[in-house]
């Protein structure tokens, strides 16, 4: 199997959107990156720091990934999951403010950006990681595991905690499965009933029915771009998440009624135990 090529952007492209948890316009410039340097966050009012995109700067997995704390950036998931269906890894992130555009609540406004901006593929090549056994971890009744295997891919199931609404099941084959189709559309998803204790909580302010596919007592309240959009989107989160390991994973990963923490989680003891 030929080793994989690290990639960069040809040229900068501006997103625009509104977070999906601050509830403010935020803007980002994406721009090419040297070789080896990764995929580098900066702040435009301190732009002399910068947060790279790897497993020690994660601070925050509730409801989304936050890289670098208080002070550094948030919601980066659907970005280092679209970054990786580009074959972009390495690329520098300017933001206005703290979080990452939500946009519609997808990756595929960000997929398309990128096809704009031109991936490039670069001289080095990325870090192979392999498994000589099953790894797992687990919480509670969710848990996620990667299997050995000569290549890539993934398969989410989520429980939705409704009445008649069941257990939801989605996969991907990037060697079948064409990313911008099957998994970058589908979008972030919620309960009707969590709105108002996210709010307080300062999360979810720019969560709406045009951006975030919400669960209501008797079933969605707006309709659903696929029958199993919540697991494809779980899918979504899976593949950025695991980019913060910094490399090419060959492994089959399967999580069950999983979130950020495990799939960070999963991503640490796939650094700790893989080679």
């Amino acid at each position: 199997m030929d080793r994989p090529r690290q990639g960069t952007i040809g040229s900068p492209v501006q997103v625009r959107g509104i977070g999906l948890h601050s509830g403010r316009p935020e803007q980002m410039v994406l721009r090419p990156g040297p070789l080896d340097s990764g995929i580098l966050f900066r702040r435009k009012a301190r732009p002399e720091t910068a947060i790279r995109a790897r497993l020690a700067a994660v601070t925050g997995t509730a409801g989304r990934v936050t890289l670098g704390g208080s002070d550094g950036v948030q919601t980066v998931e659907h970005l280092l999951s679209a970054a990786w269906a580009s074959g972009v890894s390495n690329m520098e992130v300017e933001l206005d403010g703290a979080e990452v555009p939500g946009m519609d609540g997808s990756a595929l406004p960000i997929f398309h950006a990128l096809q704009e901006a031109g991936p490039r593929p670069q001289e080095g090549f990325r870090t192979v990681l392999r498994l000589h056994e099953p790894i797992w971890v687990a919480e509670g009744d969710a848990w996620a595991v990667a299997l050995p295997a000569t290549r890539f891919a993934v398969a989410c199931v989520v429980t939705l905690e409704t009445p008649g609404l069941e257990d939801l099941a989605a996969t991907f084959d990037p060697a079948r499965d064409r990313y911008e189709e099957v998994i970058a559309p589908a979008r972030t998803w919620g309960y009707e009933r969590d709105a108002e204790r996210l709010r307080r909580q300062g999360m979810a302010l720019g969560a709406s029915l045009e951006n975030t596919l919400v669960i209501g007592e008797r079933g969605f309240l707006n309709r659903p771009r696929f029958p199993n959009e919540p697991a494809r989107h779980k899918v979504l989160d899976v593949l950025g998440d695991l980019v913060l390991t910094g490399c090419d994973i060959q492994a089959y990963v399967i999580t069950v009624r999983a979130g950020h923490r495990l799939h960070v989680a999963l991503a640490k003891a796939l650094c700790a135990r893989g080679g």
